[in-house]
């Protein structure tokens, strides 16, 4: 049971002013700080943008940025489909992909802040019907065969939600991919031996899994009572409505300079997993990031998070290891990820790539951030009072035309926030 839930209305406020000084002080700050954008701010972040798909050939792309308070950026360029030519607009939705892994990872930490689960407990004492976990321990990649030995330590919560379980998806694994592998399933065979290393995969799928072993319910229904209701986020789901269906932009599949269109179904649905397949639009998706820039609560005043909880999961949790180049083992579907400027640099909170320094483009040390396959990305810059969100929808992930743009469009925002902090 989210947090919100547990207690009344009377408890709330007392728990709420043994920290107001605290808290109110926190609410002060975000307000004096990057409260908007001039309208020369926005038209020249519209430059960038519109400027960047036009050099790139890029078919489509929203952008949002917001405060504590309210978006104060939202503009969208190019196509909802390169077929239909119907134009791009700031209320189309996206497939974000795994940027459904920080909802579930909240998910996770309200089960934690009502004392269902430990962040070290072993995931096998809450899933016992989870097989033993085993590790490529020889594998020969001329033909094919390999050798696995089970795993020494236990996989944790702690480590499904810091990616350093060991599982890994197969466009980062050629081990996966040369035994011709389905996109993820994270009782694949481990990369190493759960906590040794950093390896992004299918982990949060098996945090989605305990979320409905401890609640009894299903994982959208769980999302909608503990999170998107409580957020109004009611353009967030698995399966987009009929009534919908045509503001949901198309996928494109880069090859060199060309973008083949894939169209989309008729009924656009994912299964109701905990690593992926959500859709989205910028705007909804902002009221997530929110929470973050307001210490858990909601627009609406709703407690979402305790404010440790939000301070718990922007921390490091990997101790001396540091995010690591992932192979191309489908350079179609992904690039080599992450950054060059953020390998042995970020680290990992729960459910969120921490940056360990300052970017040269703006964003402050400490900033949260992930992103979804298709190039969908966002951050969460909480000494700034801003978060930013780029949806794109093509692959293959992290395609140097989508970075660069990317690249640009974070500068454009530090920029001109500095003409409006006043401090």
């Amino acid at each position: 049971m989210p947090f919100f839930l547990t207690f009344d209305r009377c408890q709330v406020m007392r728990y709420f002013k043994v920290k107001d000084i605290i808290f109110f002080g926190v609410m002060m700050i975000q307000t004096l700080v990057a409260q908007d954008f001039s309208a020369g701010a926005i038209d020249a972040i519209d430059d960038v943008l519109r400027g960047g798909l036009e050099e790139f050939s890029i078919p489509s792309a929203v952008a949002l940025v917001t405060n504590g308070e309210r978006d104060i950026y939202l503009n969208s360029f190019g196509m909802l489909g390169s077929e239909s030519k119907k134009p791009m607009t700031s209320d189309a939705i996206f497939r974000i992909a795994s940027m459904t892994k920080p909802i579930t990872s909240i998910g996770v930490m309200q089960l934690l802040e009502s004392g269902k689960i430990g962040l070290d407990d072993p995931i096998s004492e809450h899933l016992i019907e989870l097989p033993q976990f085993e590790i490529f321990d020889r594998f020969d990649f001329e033909n094919g065969s390999f050798s696995t030995r089970p795993a020494q330590n236990d996989v944790t919560i702690r480590q499904l939600l810091t990616h350093t379980s060991g599982i890994a998806y197969n466009f980062n694994s050629l081990e996966l991919t040369r035994l011709g592998k389905s996109l993820g399933n994270p009782l694949y065979p481990l990369q190493h031996e759960p906590g040794d290393r950093w390896t992004y995969g299918a982990s949060t799928r098996l945090l989605g899994d305990l979320i409905m072993e401890k609640t009894g319910q299903g994982l959208f229904e769980f999302f909608e009572e503990s999170l998107l209701g409580p957020l109004d986020m009611n353009e967030t789901f698995f399966e987009v409505p009929e009534k919908d269906s045509g503001r949901v932009v198309t996928i494109h599949q880069r090859s060199n300079k060309a973008f083949a269109e894939i169209k989309n179904p008729k009924k656009i649905t994912a299964p109701e997993y905990g690593d992926g397949g959500l859709n989205s639009t910028a705007a909804d998706y902002a009221k997530f990031l929110r929470i973050f820039l307001n210490n858990g609560i909601s627009d609406n005043g709703k407690p979402v998070l305790r404010p440790e909880t939000i301070e718990m999961i922007a921390s490091n949790h990997i101790g001396d290891l540091r995010t690591e180049l992932q192979p191309m083992a489908r350079p179609t579907f992904a690039r080599e990820f992450p950054v060059p400027e953020s390998l042995g640099v970020d680290y990992w909170g729960l459910g969120f790539q921490i940056a360990g320094a300052d970017s040269e483009f703006g964003r402050s040390k400490g900033s949260l951030s992930w992103a979804g396959i298709f190039n969908t990305k966002f951050w969460i810059d909480r000494e700034k009072n801003i978060a930013a969100i780029l949806l794109m929808q093509y692959l293959p992930f992290e395609d140097e035309a989508h970075l660069e743009i990317l690249n640009r469009f974070e500068e454009a925002i530090y920029k001109n926030l500095k003409d409006v902090e006043g401090i």
